[in-house]
């Protein structure tokens, strides 16, 4: 003991039967020590009481999975916040789960199919947000295979034996964007168009497909342009959109099923169309926001961040498939406050 009289390492090593090296690798959570090594040595630090009850409890919980969250490495500004938040959420839970993120190519399937075995090699589930393509689809496969816990996130990849996925309903979206502007636009004969990342999301796809579904159906008066594909970026999508501005002069309404609005919202506001073209996009973020509260977009879709963070975490241990997120349709005249990680759900 020291000379206040408190029990020191010398006599947890006394009590376990240790050496004083071995306990301080214990304490410091180090590796190559044996599992009933470890036993003797906690059971005689909580007999001594040398530590806190927080602290032992720290050190004898289970080992933490390793969940890998992989996102793309695209100019989205949407998914770069996402991927802010989940880094600062992972701070505030822990469940039994260490998460890391990683930004990858996903609109590459071999760089894609890549990093999923990259990560895989060293963790034990792993949630990403790709492109659907045969070789992904091949490596999820093989990772679930192996044992590892594979979901997708926002964008699903078909005939994959992935756990689940955790997004919205893609078609109901692509159906509601196509009741909102063609309830909006003028009487008469008019155009609409869709604008993607890559048709190699298969969420992209699910909206434009529901989208279209609609349109045909309800108000075959109105004609749907050729979706172009701005790679969610904001500058080729302010591009594509000006183009289409110039070729297209009774445009009512744009469809965004991707990200980068933004660069659409700056292209209709350069050509004095903005609240005569109708936008409506997905993901709620600084800059979506700040184009319903000018007018340039109509509504948002989106899901709250923390739900899908937390559907992901719960899979991890549920029994049971995940129910879809629900979609939250944001217009200027309902924008939420802005919630930090910090505040009360």
């Amino acid at each position: 003991m020291d000379m206040a009289g408190r029990p020191g390492i010398r006599d947890i090593a006394r009590l376990a039967g240790v050496s004083e090296a071995t306990v301080d690798r214990v304490l410091h959570g180090r590796p190559n020590v044996r599992s009933s090594t470890v036993e003797r040595v906690l059971k005689a630090t909580a007999d001594c009481r040398y530590l806190s009850d927080e602290d032992l409890a720290r050190l004898t919980r289970p080992e933490r999975l390793r969940l890998t969250v992989v996102l793309p490495a695209s100019a989205n500004p949407f998914i770069r916040s996402l991927n802010a938040e989940l880094r600062a959420w992972a701070q505030l839970r822990d469940r039994g789960v260490r998460i890391h993120s990683f930004l990858t190519d996903a609109l590459n399937p071999a760089a894609m199919a890549a990093s999923l075995r990259r990560f895989g090699r060293r963790s034990d589930a792993l949630a990403f947000f790709g492109v659907d393509h045969p070789e992904v689809c091949e490596t999820v496969n093989a990772l679930t295979d192996s044992g590892k816990l594979v979901l997708t996130l926002i964008s699903d990849i078909s005939g994959s034996r992935r756990r689940a996925y955790i997004g919205i309903d893609n078609l109901a979206a692509g159906r509601t964007a196509a009741y909102l502007l063609a309830k909006t636009a003028p009487l008469g004969r008019g155009a609409l168009a869709v604008i993607a990342a890559t048709r190699h999301y298969r969420a992209h796809v699910e909206r434009e497909m529901g989208f279209h579904q609609l349109i045909q159906r309800d108000y075959p008066h109105l004609t749907v342009s050729e979706t172009i594909e701005g790679q969610d970026d904001p500058v080729t999508n302010m591009r594509l959109t000006l183009e289409m501005l110039e070729t297209t002069p009774d445009l009512r309404g744009i469809y965004n099923v991707g990200g980068s609005s933004e660069g659409i919202g700056m292209a209709l506001q350069r050509s004095g169309r903005a609240g005569q073209v109708q936008l409506i996009g997905h993901g709620l973020g600084p800059g979506t926001r700040r184009l319903l509260q000018d007018g340039t977009m109509m509504a948002v879709f989106t899901q709250r961040t923390k739900t899908l963070l937390e559907v992901m975490l719960d899979q991890l241990h549920a029994p049971s498939l995940p129910s879809l997120l629900p979609m939250q349709i944001v217009f200027p005249t309902n924008l939420p406050a802005e919630e930090g990680f910090g505040a009360p759900p």
